[in-house]
């Protein structure tokens, strides 16, 4: 046998192992394929896929970037490396390999799914809606895809569009995977009593989708019934013990029902393994609050220590600050993927983008450098401060990326409150403010820190921390910290541009 023959025969062994789940025996005989015949793009892509699927994501681009080398146009292997990008984090590379295999494989509706999906994350809606269209045509009764493109006509604020495709999926004896999907397009109209009953038929099924149970018990509290939550919340935990999203609103409920030492406790629990876990660290200290101990929960809220102000003085490239963020708020302005009032966001009276490339224009660009120092400098200033301990500092020593997003918000339009669940530092650059944003109240429109969302028990009210906004001001800070916006008036708009510095760890999780 020659060595095309002995690799044909290992690719075929190879091919069987890994259909059966021996990844170890399977990626032993890609190997040897590739050592008799190291231009084999099949072994080198499936090799690749393997690599990736026991989460070695750095082998899984060196073979693909070997096949790339020998074949460059190869939209099976572009298709591969965009979603060993988006394995690794690297949204905006994903993104980019993806769109570099439909061009050569306009028809193939896998990668138009998953470029798709990559969309949806990065906020580039109508685009996604457009991947999951296409895709349809050749797929129609694909569920996945019914269930992506419902979610998605939903969050870019078309509920209407939404429920027609949650129609498509079928009715009360529909995949629970549509179901637990028409519950979530409900959740976003907040219309809870229809989304609960449909939420109570996917978990009767007893089908294994944690976030489905956490959306039953966010209708079931916005019904008034946090005895319901808190069994929903204790059941998605069964079956993802690592879902922080669930702890945290346990611990609300908990501190709802005067459960707050349980509340403690349980967060403690969660957070003695997964340290600085934002969502949770958030849950945290309100439930430190309500139990009065308002020493321990000012040590994780205490913005006097955790927030950084810096105005911004220069931008590479430019003439002025000025001119720098009349670029900005022109790019923002003009940005394509600009929704209104996006529905799983916080900007209500305004428009937010989809995520921004950083390399894309000479103001992107100085905006990285800008936004680069502002996270650096945070960092030095925690650990000057004696903080090196400070779950502020959990994330600082891991590779990260910044993930930035423009927001135009009008008279009476607001930031609602929020946090960052996915970041370890967030933030805020201002790029264009009304002249007259503040005439009749002297707040209007400034940064508000430690206030929670309404459907968050705190009792008594937080002690919060208001920021003044200026153009050029950068306003960097914990993501666990809840904040929103004072509404404002104005026949002119207010710009900001909104970061977060991400663990590349927690990107891999999403």
């Amino acid at each position: 046998m020659n060595k095309q023959q002995d690799a044909a025969a290992c690719l075929r062994q190879a091919m069987q192992e890994h259909s059966q789940g021996n990844l170890y025996e399977a990626d032993l005989l890609y190997t040897r394929c590739l050592q008799q015949d190291p231009a084999n793009l099949q072994a080198l892509r499936l090799r690749a896929v393997l690599a990736r699927e026991r989460g070695d994501n750095a082998l899984s681009q060196r073979l693909l970037h070997q096949g790339l080398e020998l074949a460059a146009d190869e939209a099976a292997l572009l298709s591969e490396m965009g979603l060993t990008h988006l394995a690794s984090g690297e949204l905006l590379s994903a993104e980019q390999r993806l769109r570099a295999a439909t061009a050569q494989a306009p028809a193939n509706t896998s990668t138009l799914t998953n470029l798709g999906a990559v969309l949806q994350q990065r906020g580039h809606l109508r685009e996604a809606i457009g991947c999951y269209e296409q895709a349809l045509v050749a797929e129609p009764d694909d569920l996945y895809l019914r269930c992506n493109l419902a979610k998605a006509h939903s969050d870019a604020g078309d509920p209407q569009q939404a429920l027609r495709e949650c129609a498509q999926l079928g009715g009360a004896d529909a995949h629970p995977m549509a179901l637990a999907t028409h519950g979530a397009v409900l959740l976003d109209q907040e219309n809870y009593a229809d989304a609960r009953r449909i939420l109570e038929q996917v978990v009767a099924t007893q089908f294994p989708d944690d976030m489905a149970h956490v959306n039953l018990a966010l209708a079931c509290q916005a019904l008034g019934d946090c005895s319901a939550a808190i069994t929903a919340l204790k059941d998605a935990l069964e079956i993802n013990p690592y879902n922080a999203r669930a702890v945290g609103d346990l611990a609300n409920c908990l501190c709802i029902t005067g459960k707050t030492d349980d509340a403690i406790e349980l967060c403690e629990r969660f957070l003695a393994e997964h340290p600085g876990e934002r969502l949770v660290v958030a849950s945290y200290a309100l439930a430190l609050h309500n139990a009065g101990r308002n020493a321990q929960a000012l040590e994780l809220t205490n913005c006097d220590d955790l927030v950084q102000i810096i105005d911004v003085g220069a931008a590479k490239g430019f003439n002025s600050v000025t001119a720098f963020n009349q670029q900005l708020t022109n790019e923002i302005r003009h940005n394509p993927s600009l929704i209104t009032n996006p529905i799983s966001k916080s900007t209500m009276g305004g428009d937010q983008t989809g995520e921004l490339d950083l390399q894309d224009t000479p103001a992107m660009q100085a905006l990285n450098q800008v936004l680069a120092r502002g996270v650096e400098r945070a960092a030095s200033h925690y650990k000057e401060s004696g903080l090196q301990h400070h779950p502020a500092m959990t994330g600082a020593h891991e590779p990260r990326m910044l993930r930035v997003w423009g927001n135009v918000i009008r008279a009476g339009g607001q930031q609602s409150a929020h946090m960052h669940p996915l970041a370890w530092l967030s933030g805020v650059y201002y790029t264009h403010l009304p002249a007259d944003m503040s005439t009749a109240n002297s707040e209007a429109g400034w940064l508000e820190l430690n206030i929670p969302p309404k459907r968050f028990h705190s009792a008594p009210a937080p002690r919060t921390w208001r920021i003044e906004p200026k153009e050029g001001r950068l306003i960097v800070f914990p993501s666990w910290l809840w904040h929103q916006t004072i509404p404002f008036d104005s026949e002119d708009d207010r710009v900001s541009i909104a970061f977060d510095a991400v663990p590349i760890a927690a990107l891999r999780m999403i």
